[in-house]
């Protein structure tokens, strides 16, 4: 059981301003459109706010007339179910060993390719870890220590047998994912969907150096998911979309892809990318971007679905999934797309929210693993989804 009061965090754009102000700025027909929500110490219980920005009313799409549709193409398999957790990340070192980060400090291991996981660190309220990062025996957790609102690394040496010390990013601000370019010890965590203010990034090109950052300051929230390439360009987006040349440490932000706002980003190139996003509120519905210029220009909605987008994975520039969901309406699952994003169909209907993908060769295939969170009504689970592919 989750042990504390959801606050909606309000993370508006620089366009707007907050509570009454907004409303009176945007005009009569501006609408809170909601994200999601995050975690976080209630003064008052059941008080809440939301993560998202007051926009023009009427931008949700139809989906009862857009959803895609189609056989699916791959054949995804349930393997496990982590009872009790609420996993916001996946990561897997090569075909056999993974692991997972968890709300309530909880970190989960995998030594058989997903059919089992293990729960290898419990550290409980007040921590969240909403990122996972693994190289070798290197294990690195992300998240914050919802009591005084620090956002924290936690690593492991060891294959997460011991812990060290956490490393304290901020003491105002939440980190989201972390991630670093194999063989230059580059690194950069966002501050993600959460406390912010106006945002935060952080970035090291030397270990346990890092150096905190305002990617906007304009304001606005991030998607958990962002890319930071071998050459140190870095990609994220949320209220705006933001891009960096040097691991994080300068940035430059223009308007989101999409009208309402972006939230996962993923490039396989400098060139070619994409960026997806979506509501919980007014409606349930999830969008997708694609660039081939670097983000310079953005392409209308390439999918729109019935629920918001989370994680987007892309194994080349051709072939790679979508996926999402709302945890709380019981919807959720995984798009797949085989010409780079233009078009796409529903691969696997979960039910669940699909929240992290995560990708490793298994001989001459491709092994790609999902995780995705469930609620009951009275308990949460994290389940995760398995599919073996052959690129062309």
């Amino acid at each position: 059981m989750l042990r504390f009061s959801w606050l909606r965090l309000a993370a508006l754009s620089a366009t707007f301003l907050s509570g009454a102000a907004t409303l009176a700025h945007a005009g009569d027909d501006a609408t809170l459109y909601v994200s999601g929500r995050a975690p976080i110490q209630a003064p008052i219980v059941g008080q809440s706010k939301d993560i998202g920005a007051y926009r023009p009313a009427g931008l949700s799409p139809r989906v009862d007339a857009m959803t895609p549709a189609g056989r699916p193409a791959n054949t995804w398999t349930k393997l496990a179910s982590l009872p009790n957790a609420t996993a916001h990340d996946i990561a897997f070192e090569d075909a056999t060993t993974g692991y997972a980060a968890a709300e309530l400090g909880q970190v989960w291991k995998t030594v058989d390719g997903g059919a089992t996981w293990t729960e290898i660190l419990n550290r409980g309220f007040p921590y969240y870890y909403y990122g996972i990062y693994v190289t070798g025996k290197t294990v690195v957790a992300s998240g914050f220590d919802d009591s005084n609102s620090e956002a924290i690394l936690s690593e492991s040496k060891d294959g997460g047998k011991s812990w060290k010390p956490d490393t304290v990013l901020s003491t105002n601000a939440w980190a989201g994912r972390v991630t670093f370019t194999k063989g230059t010890g580059h690194g950069l965590s966002m501050s993600g969907e959460g406390l912010a203010d106006p945002n935060a990034a952080w970035s090291t090109i030397k270990p346990n150096n890092w150096a905190q950052n305002t990617p906007d300051p304009n304001g606005g929230w991030f998607g958990y998911q962002f890319t930071l390439m071998k050459d140190q360009t870095a990609f994220a987006s949320g209220i705006n979309y933001c891009t960096s040349a040097d691991t994080g440490a300068t940035w430059s932000c223009g308007p989101p892809a999409d009208d309402v706002f972006d939230g996962p980003t993923e490039f396989v190139s400098n060139m070619i990318g994409w960026t997806g996003g979506g509501e919980i509120s007014p409606e349930v519905a999830g969008w997708l971007h694609r660039t081939t210029d670097g983000g310079k220009t953005w392409s209308g909605r390439v999918l729109n679905s019935s629920w918001p987008i989370r994680e987007i994975k892309f194994l080349d520039k051709k072939f790679g999934w979508a996926t999402g969901g709302n945890i709380y309406s019981g919807v959720g699952g995984i798009y797949f797309s085989s010409d780079g994003g233009k078009t796409w169909s529903l691969d696997a209907d979960t039910g669940d929210e699909v929240g992290s993908c995560a990708a490793q060769p298994v001989g001459s295939q491709t092994q790609v693993w999902c995780i995705a969170d469930a609620y009951n009504g009275t308990s949460f689970s994290s389940n995760v989804y398995s599919t073996t592919v052959t690129t062309p």
